[in-house]
This record gives C-alpha cells, structure tokens and sequence, in this order.
C-alpha cells in the first residue's frame, strides 16, 4: 500500500482495463491503484489533463466477475517502462 499526500491510502491493484474517452474512443490499459479519491492505469499513450475518462475493470475474485466503472479526469501523467503512467480524479458522473 502506498501512501503520499492523498486524505487516504493508495492500493496497488493491477489487472487488465478498458478507457473510453469523452469522444467514445476505447483503449486497452492496465489498472495500476486506487484510493477513495482515484485511480491509476498504465496505457500506451499519453492522455491530456483534464481530458474525461472511464475506466471500467473487473475486480472480482475467485472465478466471480464484479465490473467497477470509474468516470474521472486525468490530473497527472508520466513516463513509465515504455508507456505512460495516468493519475484520475473520480468524479461524480
């Protein structure tokens, strides 16, 4: 578990996803952790702060499938092993 100056913990949690953007283009990401205010993926490419994002993931267990769908805005991006690591905020839909 990580922790930085967010009110609450981070959780690393790493499992394939799917972004869809504002415009309603899909890409295939991977979720890297979330806290009660966002969430973090890794993709291929950059996106633009303050672009909105869904970020749909199955974190269910134990062969039983429970999909979470996030709506946010990117808020910060970086380099990361080849690809980008992207920070959202969660919004209220």
């Amino acid at each position: 578990m990580q922790t930085d100056k967010r009110m609450n913990p981070r959780v690393r949690f790493e499992r394939p996803a799917r972004i869809t953007s504002s415009t309603g283009e899909k890409s295939s990401v991977r979720s890297y952790d979330f806290s009660m205010q966002g969430a973090g993926f890794t993709g291929a490419g950059p996106h633009t702060v303050g672009e909105r994002l869904s970020l749909v993931v199955d974190v269910g267990q134990d062969g039983a499938s429970r999909i979470l769908k996030i709506h946010g805005r990117v808020v910060h991006q970086q380099p990361m092993n080849g690809g980008w690591l992207i920070g959202m905020q969660v919004l209220k839909k």
